[in-house]
């Protein structure tokens, strides 16, 4: 048996307080009791606690879409106009939606959706030209981008206002949980959407606009002399490399816009046939995490992020005449894709150039055609020529 002297003894009774022992399993008993004859008190809590702090990230939201909306009523005023009807102007501009075609008859579905693209493009802009009467053609097509994530920012808010309101209404707990798990995503979303906002108002060149900057670059490092509007906003250039004609596609800049590569491929397509002994499409593409910006990759297929219909015309018109098809990308992540052009991203220009000469060298014999189509947004890429 241990024995302990009385120093010993007064030091634990003074650490180790009795009273303080049944105090502390007193109030965890009531506790307890409590929890199981009111369960919902601690849920109701945590739920409140959890909305307290979606309310604060709610706020964030709300400020990148009071920005948006801001920064489209100066452009807005820019191009004339009305200053007291800007507010209904606004608001008409960042609710506008599309409403996609019907998917379970497929069978025609692709020239539905071309339809409804074309026909929703048509009305945005026709919205934006009566409310900016002294736009011009280049203008529109810039304020249209503004206008885009004007839209975007204020349905991102709308969302995370929805799913805060609901779990509210209803005291959910899982709901709230959810929301509170996504709001940093949406966040991250909103700013980098709110970042594109100076490159459209200034067309500032953007990540996605690498494909048509490196065509652009080979007009000038082939002397192209003219470029050609061949429709659907895009303009081709052609220059001599190695005995070899190359057709340089892209939509027509500097403002912003994408054009319809497929339209404008099919069409050369059809009047070059077989000449053409490869199509060689350079884009953007996202990255992975852990991918480093600006790496460039290559591969087959029709390097195009559309939904659908510009890339069918592509792979179309690829299989009518079994022409090659290459891919070329650049990766970067959303957020650079959308944001003004970082240097990692614009100093591969040459490097992808080296890589498309090469193929041009491989795949086409003297005398061949190789088509070459940069695609994405030409934002602030001018024609070049």
């Amino acid at each position: 048996m241990q024995i302990y002297r009385a120093e010993e003894v007064i030091i634990f009774q003074g650490v180790f307080d009795p009273t303080q022992i049944s105090l502390l399993w007193l109030i965890i008993f009531l506790a307890f009791i409590i929890m199981q004859l009111f369960p919902n008190i601690p849920l109701n809590w945590m739920t409140l606690r959890t909305l307290s702090k979606i309310a604060d990230r709610l706020r964030v939201l709300n400020e990148f879409d009071i920005r948006g909306r801001k920064t489209l009523a100066e452009q807005l005023k820019k191009y004339g106009g009305n200053v007291e009807k800007m507010n209904e102007y606004v608001q008409e501009i960042v609710e506008y939606f599309d409403i996609g075609p019907v998917e379970r008859d497929p069978y025609g579905i692709l020239n539905r959706l071309e339809y409804m693209l074309d026909l929703s493009r048509y009305r945005f802009k026709s919205i934006l030209k009566t409310y900016a009467p002294n736009a011009d053609e280049e203008s529109l097509s810039t304020l249209e981008n503004t206008a885009a994530v004007a839209n975007i920012l204020h349905l991102i808010n709308k969302i995370g206002r929805h799913y805060y309101n609901l779990a509210k209404k209803f005291k959910n707990f899982y709901i709230a949980q959810q929301i509170e798990f996504i709001m940093p995503l949406l966040i991250d979303l909103a700013k980098n959407y709110y970042k594109a906002l100076p490159a459209t108002t200034q067309q500032i060149p953007i990540g996605d606009a690498i494909g048509p900057m490196v065509i652009a670059n080979m007009f000038k490092k082939y002397g192209v002399k003219e470029v050609v509007d061949v429709g659907n906003e895009m303009i081709m250039g052609e220059a001599l490399f190695e005995n070899r004609r190359l057709l340089l596609l892209k939509a027509k800049g500097p403002a912003g816009r994408v054009g319809k590569p497929g339209a404008a491929v099919r069409q050369l397509v059809e009047s070059y046939k077989e000449l053409i002994k490869v199509i060689i499409t350079i884009d953007a593409a996202s990255k992975l995490e852990g991918e480093e910006t600006g790496s460039i990759a290559q591969g087959i297929g029709a390097a195009i992020g559309d939904p659908g219909p510009e890339k069918f015309k592509i792979e179309e018109a690829a299989l009518t005449y079994r022409i090659p098809l290459i891919a070329i990308i650049i990766k970067q992540g959303f957020n650079e894709a959308i944001s003004p052009m970082l240097k990692q991203i614009a100093t591969k220009v040459d490097e992808v150039i080296d890589k498309v000469e090469k193929l041009v060298r491989e795949m086409v014999p003297e005398g061949g055609i190789a088509l070459i189509v940069g695609i994405g947004n030409t934002l602030g890429v001018g024609n070049g020529a």
